[in-house]
């Protein structure tokens, strides 16, 4: 047997120094491998945040708005019978809304004008046409149904006089989620604007009425239980309004009954609240709906947006002109500049549909001319499903988008 060579001392000493280079490569190699991924970790880190920025939508917020929330006899009627025995003096309005509700609710800011008075039924009772009075359950009713703010000066906010119009005034305060305009406690509350901040989007609200049914306005207690139209003190309101918010919309309770177009005083109205710095200005008390409009402002800062008729919301009058509204919908967005403005004008037809013992208000979206044809309210007409849409169509013209 042959004996092995005896590895020599120079031999082993180089076999050691090769093993601690090549374990100092291997390290150093993970290192430089880690470091690496480390970089490109915070790369793509910076990368996605610098995506998200540009991609990062603007201040916005969506809004909209119905016309004249109206209880009449009819209305009462059916809320009595749905609150369960008929003459409690329990009334439940929920059902009106049922089918509009998810929609009101996905709106960051919705808009209503109350246009009968929640009174007190002592000395009055609860009626309907000509001197309204409204039981209180009306304002769960409007809250449930996602308001978010509530006008309450109309020309019947005086139907059962001061009485009425404090308790209203007690009932609305007990919702803290609803913004309540038009009617106040004292001329010191009538100067605090009201405004609604979302999304980083503050908004003001003013509201003014033509008038008071059966009174001068010189034979009222105030000026602040129902604000009255004035020029003037618009003007004063703008002010301190623009001093508060980024928007100022203005609700006007004007318009010739069961006319489609609007009057003078309408039209001077809403170019006054125009050139006074108001961004949107929406009117009922027509009873029907009247077109939309944009306005320029006198000193070319720009343009409003008019809706000169939103109609009834809800009323339950068996004219088939009363049956149809309109929900105005947009967006408030800020631009580049930091001023809001308005994007994405819509008219939203609405019907409200009377059949048995329901009475319910619909988007004609979701309306068949099927259900049409039994609509009692629409009972004089011989394709109601067609003269709402060619209504409408006549009416709100082809500026703005329609969904009908």
């Amino acid at each position: 047997m042959s004996r092995r060579n005896k590895p020599q001392p120079q031999a082993l000493l180089a076999l050691v120094l090769s093993a601690v280079v090549v374990a100092a490569l291997v390290l150093v190699a993970r290192g430089c491998a880690a470091s690496n991924a480390s970089d490109q970790d915070a790369s793509n880190a910076q990368q996605a945040t610098d995506d998200q920025t540009v991609t990062q939508a603007p201040d916005s917020v969506s809004f909209c708005a119905v016309g004249d929330n109206l209880a009449n006899e009819n209305t009462l009627e059916y809320a009595d019978s749905w609150s369960g025995t008929t003459g409690d003096l329990s009334y439940d309005f929920g059902p009106l809304y049922d089918h509009v509700r998810d929609v009101i609710s996905s709106y960051d800011i919705a808009f209503v004008n109350q246009e009968t008075t929640l009174g007190v039924y002592q000395g009055h009772g609860y009626a309907g046409y000509p001197s309204f009075n409204t039981p209180d359950s009306m304002a769960q009713a409007v809250s449930d149904a996602g308001f978010d703010v509530v006008n309450t000066n109309s020309n019947h906010t005086y139907d059962t006089w001061t009485d009425s119009i404090l308790n209203a005034q007690k009932v609305w305060a007990s919702y803290p989620n609803i913004t309540v305009i038009g009617s106040y406690a004292s001329e010191r509350d009538r100067q605090n604007v009201r405004t609604v901040e979302k999304n980083g989007i503050t908004l003001a609200f003013l509201s003014y009425s033509y008038g008071q049914n059966g009174y001068t306005q010189n034979q009222l207690p105030n000026d602040y239980y129902a604000v009255p139209w004035d020029e003037e003190a618009m003007r004063e309101d703008m002010a301190r309004a623009k001093q508060k918010a980024d928007f100022v919309v203005v609700y006007l309770h004007m318009g010739t009954e069961y006319t489609n177009t609007p009057n003078e005083q309408q039209v001077e109205a809403a170019q006054a609240c125009a050139d006074a710095g108001a961004g949107l200005v929406s009117c009922s008390h027509a009873h029907v709906i009247q077109p939309m409009a944009w306005l320029q402002r006198s000193d070319g800062s720009g343009s409003t947006l008019v809706a000169y008729g939103l109609g009834d919301f809800v009323s339950g009058y068996h004219k088939p002109d009363c049956v149809l509204s309109g929900m105005l919908s947009c967006d408030f967005v800020r631009g580049e500049d930091g001023a809001v403005g308005i994007q994405n004008v819509a008219w939203h037809t609405l019907i409200e549909h009377a059949e048995g013992d329901a009475d319910t208000v619909y988007l004609a979206r979701d309306y068949t001319d099927d259900m049409a044809s039994v609509n009692e309210l629409l009972a004089d007409l011989d394709n109601p499903g067609e003269w709402i849409r060619s209504k409408t169509s006549e009416v709100i013209g082809s500026e703005f988008q329609i969904d009908q």
